[in-house]
C-alpha cells in the first residue's frame, strides 16, 4: 500500500513545496493556536447567557452575533475547537496505539492470536463503524469520555487490519528472516525491523483517519451523545443553531465551516504525506511535475 523506503528516498525539501501540505499545515497551525490560546482572544465568556441579547446580529463584542440563549457565537466556536479537536486527537491516539500494537503482534507471531484477531476484526467490520459507536455511546450515556471510549472501541479494527497486513508482508523479507536466524529476540526484531517499516504508512493512515473521527464525534454530539450542556462542541452547536437557521444562518454556517475546515486540514496533510511516501504515484502539485521534469525546487540541484 505504501512504499516502505519512501521516507528515506524522498526529499524532505520537496514535501514543503507540496500545495496540499502547505494548505494543511496552515490550517493545522491556525486550529492549534486557537485551541491553545483561544481563551485569550474570546470576546466573551462562552457559557454566559444573556436573554436580553438573544439572536442579535454580528456587531461589536460579538463578531458572529449571539445564539438562542444570548451567548457569543464566536466565543463558543473558539471554546468548541479545543473540545472537538482535543477529543478527536485523544481518540485517534487511542485507536492508533491499540491497532498498531495488536496488528504487529498478531501479524508477527501468527497462530491462535492472529486467528482470534481476524475473527474479531471481521465481526466488528460487519457493522458500520459509526452505527456501532452510536450503540455503545447510547448504552454508556451522554458524556465526552463515554463518546471517546465508544469510538475507540470501534475504530481501532481498521488500524489493526492494516498493521497486521503490513507486518505479515515485512516478516517475509530477507533481512527479517536473517535476524530471526541469527537468534535475535522477537521484541528486538519488532522494534528494529518491523516497526520502522510499518510506522510511516500507519501515520499516513492515521492522519487521514482523524477526519473521520472529527466527523464521528460531531455527528454523535449532534444527536446529544457528546458533551453535556452548556459546554460548547461543534456538533452540539449545529443542533442548537438549526432551530433558528432561517432567521440567523451565520451561527450554523460558521460552525459547519469550522468542521469542514478541520476535516480538510487533515485530509490535505494525509494526501501530502501519502504522495511523499509514494512519489511515483503522486498526482498532485510538484510531485507529479517533478517526475516529468517540468518543475524544479529553488536551491535543489
Amino acid at each position: 500500500m505504501y512504499n516502505q523506503t519512501g521516507m528515506r528516498a524522498a526529499s524532505w525539501k520537496l514535501l514543503f513545496y507540496h500545495p496540499l501540505f502547505i494548505a494543511g499545515a496552515v490550517l493545522a497551525l491556525l486550529f492549534l493556536l486557537i485551541a491553545l490560546f483561544g481563551g485569550r482572544i474570546m470576546p466573551q465568556d462562552p457559557l454566559k447567557t444573556d436573554l436580553s441579547r438573544i439572536l442579535i446580529s454580528p456587531g461589536r463584542g460579538c463578531p458572529l452575533g449571539t445564539d438562542n440563549l444570548g451567548r457569543c457565537v464566536l466565543s463558543r466556536l473558539i471554546a468548541g475547537c479545543r473540545i472537538t479537536l482535543g477529543a478527536a486527537l485523544v481518540t485517534e491516539t487511542a485507536i492508533f496505539s491499540i491497532g498498531l500494537c495488536l496488528g504487529i503482534v498478531a501479524g508477527y507471531f501468527g497462530g491462535l492470536l492472529d486467528r482470534v484477531l481476524l475473527v474479531l476484526i471481521d465481526t466488528l467490520l460487519a457493522f458500520p463503524s459509526l452505527i456501532l459507536a452510536l450503540v455503545i455511546a447510547g448504552i454508556l450515556g451522554q458524556g465526552l469520555g463515554n463518546l471517546i471510549f465508544a469510538m475507540s472501541a470501534v475504530y481501532w479494527v481498521e488500524y489493526a487490519r492494516l498493521a497486521r497486513s503490513m507486518t505479515r508482508t515485512i516478516r517475509e523479507k530477507t533481512f527479517v528472516l536473517a535476524a530471526i536466524a541469527s537468534g535475535s529476540s522477537s521484541g528486538g526484531i519488532i522494534l528494529r525491523h518491523i516497526l520502522p517499516h510499518v510506522l510511516p504508512g500507519m501515520l499516513v493512515y492515521a492522519t487521514l483517519g482523524i477526519s473521520h473521527i472529527i466527523i464521528g464525534i460531531s455527528s454523535l454530539s449532534f444527536i446529544g451523545l457528546g458533551v453535556r450542556p452548556p459546554f460548547p462542541e461543534w456538533g452540539a452547536m449545529i443542533t442548537e443553531a438549526r432551530d433558528y437557521m432561517m432567521e440567523r444562518p451565520l451561527p450554523l454556517g460558521a460552525t459547519a465551516g469550522c468542521i469542514i475546515g478541520s476535516v480538510a486540514c487533515f485530509q490535505f496533510l494525509g494526501e501530502a504525506f501519502q504522495d511523499f511516501l509514494n512519489p511515483r504515484q503522486s498526482h498532485v502539485g510538484l510531485f507529479s511535475l517533478r517526475k516529468s521534469g517540468k518543475a524544479g525546487i529553488p536551491g535543489d540541484p
